[in-house]
């Protein structure tokens, strides 16, 4: 089951218009921040807090303090200057992510997002699994927010930033609740507020109530327009977000980093919307490209992968983290990129691609994470080799195309001895009972490496299976164990 391209054709838009509103209030500086704890922002002048973290805010701080007063209260708050670039580009970061969710995405700058999400209820089984699926994976992101649900995208953004946090369906239910949102949260020019409480006008309701001719007359046929868009009597068509071609972030610390294990916290970000950026575009990614960034400029590279593909967000942070234990940081690292070197098509799969967690564990996620933290080279996939001698019957893959089997014949163990060992006298039959056989291999007259055997299936006192061969001379030889 893949997302669905265009919502248009999805029999799922069938249901009324939905669209959900994420506000993210402290976006400005959560983005600077490497990790949760005491912090603020400063103005663009550099004298006074514009924002403060939760931790900050526990602590007695609030914003338009001034520097030397949050110092006086707590000498250990971190203050960080503005950067609307990083704002920015956090911001397509998690639009990406959004993407896990919503296969149409609106950037609201500098610090909102929105989402349509009627076509996407089916695929989620209702909005009240979509959004604790959504809540949980928000968590992991660390990033303070505001939500809501509504059935025009004004009143959804309305609602997110006047506080409302809600998730509700239909427009009825939407209008209700629209209705008392005080004039100064409509998000209408200063002036234009000031006008309408100089006439008593204190909630939508009553504005809404006033007759249509008066409200074009007297504040213009935009005021009008802005009503319309609010109820859904006019269109609101929105400019969506499209995926680059090309996965690749890049996160800039406000300080020096000295241990790898810190770039986990924002590796997590990252790859959350590398999750969302293959769920859109339907894509697994093979291999990651981890570039620290150190203090004189030098990139330190690392190469991740996974064998056969994965876009689960945990998944590779669980790879990367492996990774990243292995490393010990010769200098500090002042910032971190994050590329896909490879893609590949992603599978129709018959379960839910939105499922967290696996059922199963998956030999392809074990083999990779072997792989990590024993070397590239320390773990190979073998194949089957059209050989009747069983030491030759496989080889290591070399990614070429080779003439091999994929099934392993029946009746051969998993565990085959590098090298047959012959069977103590006291150990041979009648005390190791014969199950199954004689199956006789003779073969390799053409290359000097003839063999002539019986093999059968034997149990060992202990109740352990093996695969034991008498050869020509009449000797016994151990020379594999099932599982």
């Amino acid at each position: 089951m893949s997302m669905p391209s265009n919502p248009v054709t999805n029999p799922a838009t069938e249901r009324d218009p939905l669209w959900l509103y994420l506000h993210f209030p402290l976006l400005a500086l959560e983005a600077q921040q490497l990790e949760a704890g005491i912090a603020g922002l400063l103005d663009d002048r550099g004298q006074k807090l514009v924002l403060c973290s939760y931790e900050a805010g526990q602590a007695g701080l609030e914003p338009g303090m001034a520097i030397a007063t949050a110092f006086s209260i707590c000498p250990e708050i971190e203050l960080f200057h503005p950067n609307p670039e990083r704002v920015q580009q956090q911001l397509e970061s998690l639009a990406l992510w959004a993407g896990s969710f919503s296969a149409q995405v609106v950037l609201c700058p500098p610090e909102g997002l929105l989402l349509e999400i009627a076509s996407m209820l089916h695929y989620f089984d209702g909005l009240k699994s979509l959004w604790q699926q959504m809540q949980t994976r928000l968590r992991t992101l660390g990033f303070h927010i505001r939500y809501a649900t509504g059935h025009t995208p004004l009143a959804a953004r309305l609602l997110a930033r006047g506080g409302r946090s809600l998730c509700i369906e239909g427009r009825e239910a939407h209008l209700q609740v629209l209705q008392l949102l005080p004039i100064n949260q409509l998000e209408l020019p200063s002036k234009q507020q000031d006008q309408l409480r100089g006439m008593g006008l204190l909630r939508l309701e009553q504005l809404q109530a006033l007759p249509r001719e008066a409200i074009s007359s007297r504040f213009g046929p935009k005021l009008l327009d802005y009503l319309d868009r609010i109820s859904g009597q006019r269109p609101d068509p929105q400019t969506f977000f499209e995926p680059p071609p090309l996965f690749q972030q890049f996160h800039e610390f406000s300080r020096e980093v000295e241990n790898s294990m810190a770039l986990l916290f924002p590796l997590r970000r990252m790859l959350e919307s590398l999750a969302g950026y293959l769920r859109r575009t339907e894509l697994l990614a093979q291999q990651l490209e981890l570039a620290l960034v150190e203090r004189d400029g030098a990139h330190e590279l690392y190469s991740i992968g996974h064998a056969a593909g994965a876009a689960d967000a945990e998944t590779w942070l669980e790879l990367c983290k492996l990774r990243l234990e292995q490393i010990q940081l010769q200098k500090p690292v002042l910032a971190l990129q994050l590329e896909v070197e490879r893609f590949k098509g992603q599978q129709q799969q018959s379960y839910d691609l939105f499922e967290s967690r696996k059922q199963a564990e998956d030999p392809m996620d074990l083999l990779s994470r072997l792989r990590v933290r024993l070397g590239e080279h320390a773990v190979q996939p073998v194949a089957l080799c059209a050989d009747h001698r069983p030491e030759l019957s496989w080889q290591f893959k070399t990614g070429k195309k080779e003439k091999s089997s994929s099934v392993l014949p029946r009746g051969r163990p998993g565990w085959l001895l590098q090298k047959p060992q012959q069977i103590a006298r006291q150990q041979l039959p009648p005390y190791i009972e014969l199950l199954a056989g004689p199956e006789r291999i003779s073969s390799g007259w053409w290359d000097a490496q003839q063999v002539r055997r019986d093999y059968y299936i034997g149990r060992w006192a202990d109740g352990r299976y093996g695969w034991l061969f008498r050869d020509a001379s009449g000797d016994w030889f151990l020379h594999g164990w099932f599982g």
